[in-house]
């Protein structure tokens, strides 16, 4: 296992820097982002149709350069925008060539250009070009022939549902057809590692009852469908372009995979036989995920976006280490790579999520390190659990325990404890301190409370506290019910009235008069 972890690792690293993170300028074409030029907004009617006339009303306009070299990066205006560039022929034949725009969320594109001979050429892009049985959206390209030693300005008329950071590439007919391949066989690899991760965890839970290997499942495939959503097919190209949150999916995506996340912690924390993940604050931030939906609905919001973005990405980080943090007092060394593994997966999809929030220019790295990582740490995350499960004795499966465990034996054992020590009379009396008395697991007790008993660990404790505070109320009528209740164990009085009025049916005074007539 712990070569195992090791591989897993290096994988994924190969993966993120090597596999789609390394692009090089054979394969994916010429950035020609750079040479890219704005129109510079005017009060003025601007055309929107290509024709001699509107060429000639846009070379007397005032253009500015896009200023990263990376991507054509600005703000998207409403109702469509011009950009231009022009390209150069150097060469003494006739070259053919694509301009490609390495993003799908535009639902309408147009590229209009004059040759020497005053012929103009257009051609059209978008959704209803759809292609590849409809799985997913190609970038929008335009085929383009300049003769030798020609220079044309190319204008662009785009309609963006965000607002502009992207590259724009000349690639070759071959440079295409790869990309095609490239996103295709890509898109297969992942639907395959569902499948393969949907098989794996259905097997594993059948096994163990574990529900983390469900969690773990669900979190992978959501992710899938955030990451399909945005590189692979657009859902306004399903269901229109009129909603402002179908028009920016990702971030529908994105809230339910914040949410799946503290699933997942939720089901590791159970995993591990703790329950910091009952505090109310791990489900007010598991939900604040949701506020991303109201970013593209409201300005405001969308200015102060960066706030959200810290504090939702800081509080899972909190409640990654604290669910995980026992782990790391642990000495085998397969268990550290774990926790870290999935620190590094949620700080990759930190960076992915700062870039679609428009804080920094396309840079692959950041924006697919988390994609093409994620399938790694669920395969790792699948023969971790499944290794620390046969290696530490507390997880021994309940099932087989509860068979092999003498019933009357821990009925009396834990009667015991109850009825003879009265340990519940501690108010800090739990199920973590009983196990560990009677040599059990939080999990394992648990599980063996409800098959014993029919009800669960709380329902138990209340009854032998109510039980002490009944006789506590008749045989010492001068103490008042708060102290009846903090002397049964209770930690409130409003804890022992309700408990007390739901167990007996009248509240402790009007117990203890109904016993003095």
């Amino acid at each position: 296992m712990k070569q195992m972890a090791k591989i897993m690792l290096l994988l994924a690293i190969v993966a993120g820097s090597g596999g789609c993170l390394w692009k090089p300028e054979s394969f994916y074409g010429r950035n020609i982002s750079r040479n890219v030029q704005f129109l510079v907004p005017h009060k003025t009617e601007i055309p929107k149709t290509c024709n001699h006339e509107s060429i000639q009303s846009l070379r007397d306009f005032v253009w500015m350069d896009n200023l990263s070299a990376d991507s054509l990066r600005g703000k998207r205006e409403l109702g469509g925008q011009w950009v231009r560039v022009e390209i150069k022929n150097e060469t003494p034949v006739e070259i053919y060539f694509s301009i490609l725009i390495q993003w799908i969320n535009i639902p309408f594109v147009e590229l209009c250009s004059e040759g020497g001979d005053g012929q103009v050429t257009t051609s059209y892009s978008g959704y209803v070009w759809e292609d590849w049985m409809e799985v997913l959206s190609p970038f929008p390209h335009f085929n383009v022939t300049l003769k030798a030693n020609e220079s044309r300005y190319f204008y662009i008329y785009l309609v963006s549902n965000e607002d502009l950071n992207f590259p724009i590439r000349t690639v070759s007919e071959s440079s295409y057809r790869s990309i095609v391949l490239f996103r295709f066989l890509t898109f297969l690899f992942f639907t395959m590692m569902g499948i393969v991760s949907f098989g794996w965890a259905i097997s594993e839970y059948l096994k163990s009852k574990e529900g983390i290997y469900i969690s773990i499942l669900v979190h992978f495939l959501m992710f899938f469908l955030l990451v399909y959503s945005v590189h692979g097919k657009e859902i306004v190209s399903i269901f229109g372009n009129s909603n402002d949150l179908v028009r920016h999916s990702y971030y529908i995506f994105l809230s339910i995979n914040h949410f799946i996340f503290f699933l997942y912690l939720k089901s590791f924390d159970r995993f591990l036989g703790n329950r910091f993940s009952n505090h109310p604050g791990f489900w007010v931030s598991g939900f604040a995920g949701f506020l991303y939906l109201l970013v593209p609905l409201y300005p405001r919001v969308y200015e102060f976006r960066i706030f959200l973005v810290l504090s939702i990405f800081g509080t899972a980080a909190y409640y990654l280490f604290k669910t995980h943090h026992t782990l790391l007092s642990k000495e085998e060394s397969d268990v550290r790579p774990y926790v870290f593994g999935w620190f590094f997966f949620l700080f990759s999809v930190f960076l992915k999520t700062l870039f679609h929030f428009d804080f920094y220019p396309y840079q692959p790295f950041f924006i697919y390190a988390a994609v093409f990582y994620l399938p790694f740490l669920t395969a790792g995350s699948f023969l971790f659990l499944r290794n620390y499960e046969k290696r530490d004795k507390s997880k021994t499966r309940y099932r087989s325990l509860s068979l092999k465990l003498d019933k009357a034996e821990f009925r009396n054992k834990l009667e015991s404890l109850l009825a003879s020590e009265k340990i519940f009379l501690d108010p800090n009396c739990n199920e973590e301190m009983i196990a560990s008395k009677m040599g059990l697991s939080y999990h394992q007790l648990s599980e063996l409370i409800n098959s014993e008993y029919n009800f669960n660990f709380p329902s138990l404790l209340n009854q032998y506290r109510i039980k002490e505070a009944m006789a506590i109320l008749n045989g010492r009528p001068e103490l008042n019910v708060a102290e009846v209740g903090k002397l049964s164990g209770f930690g409130s009085r409003s804890a022992f009235y309700l408990e007390f009025k739901k167990q007996s049916g009248v509240n402790p005074n009007q117990f203890r008069k109904n016993k003095n007539i």
